[in-house]
């Protein structure tokens, strides 16, 4: 069955040398937008993250972060020129100001770009490699919550489509009273504005019949409303995402009931083609969560 957009899960790893969080967020989207955030040694990486979370996810909106510590001390290099260059703007600062903190090691240290991680393509490759395995696991981890989430909407969706069946098929019964119900309409205004002692011509009252009759005529649109709801359950049965097709069928679903409220001369039938709009409404809610 579908599965639901909405997601998340998050996986803290100790692998080798490296502590690694990964968190991956899905919510609805109309098409598939994938924000990643990955340690600077790894942004060349950013495209395969993308690609992974195709394999996995073909609509919605994913945000990825990954997170890597290092268990063992690693290479810095510092840019001593440029520790040098800020020491000297924080105590020209400081002089101007009259501030009496002197300037020390701590807050050269909140300037990140003199100090560089030095990696290797030996070693960044080698980080790449497990953090890749603990991706893998929490989109996998993410797609079971995207399961379970759509299990439940697919069985709120069944709900809503047997009900929109079960109003169809009372409009059957109706539909099949019309041509009585437009025969005493007619008799009926007629006697009101004919004299009583003037007859109604039977040929002419049956072509009048008949043609207003084919003119609120609804079975067309009963028998397209059948074939969309069988269209429905099928896609609500299928693996596959399934989102932009309910969409589409939502939205025929619609013009059908709004055809048979201004063709119809039934109250009854208005009254439930009122309430088909209703649950097409409810349906099209929740298809919005649907991949």
């Amino acid at each position: 069955m579908p599965k639901s957009m909405t997601g998340y899960a998050k996986i803290q790893n100790m692998i080798d040398d490296y502590k690694i969080t990964c968190e991956v967020k899905a919510l609805n989207s109309k098409g598939l937008t994938i924000d990643v955030a990955l340690p600077y040694f790894l942004s060349s990486k950013e495209l395969d993250v993308m690609s992974k979370v195709r394999e996995y996810i073909s609509r919605g909106k994913v945000s990825v972060r990954i997170l890597v510590k290092f268990i063992k001390p690693i290479q810095v290099s510092v840019d001593y020129s440029l520790v040098s260059t800020y020491y000297e703007m924080l105590s020209e600062i400081r002089e101007n100001l009259g501030i009496p903190i002197p300037v020390d090691l701590s807050h050269l240290l909140n300037f990140r770009d003199a100090f560089q991680f030095e990696f290797s393509v030996d070693e960044i490759e080698h980080a790449w490699s497990n953090v890749i395995h603990v991706l893998e696991d929490t989109l996998e981890k993410v797609v079971m919550e995207r399961s379970i989430e759509g299990e439940r909407l697919t069985k709120d969706l069944f709900n809503i489509i047997n009900k929109m069946e079960s109003i169809v098929e009372q409009m059957k019964g109706k539909a099949d009273e019309l041509p009585k119900f437009i025969a005493e309409r007619i008799k009926t205004n007629a006697k009101e504005i004919l004299p009583d002692e003037v007859e109604l011509n039977k040929e002419l009252f049956e072509s009048a019949v008949a043609l207003i009759a084919d003119r609120a005529d609804i079975r067309e649109e009963l028998v397209r409303l059948d074939s969309h709801i069988s269209r429905t359950k099928q896609l609500l049965a299928s693996k596959e995402p399934v989102g932009d097709m309910l969409n589409f069928i939502s939205q025929e679903l619609l013009r059908e009931f709004n055809t048979i409220l201004s063709k119809s001369r039934l109250t009854d039938i208005n009254n439930l083609a009122l309430e088909g709009k209703y649950l097409v409404s409810q349906f099209k809610e929740q298809i919005m969560n649907i991949e």
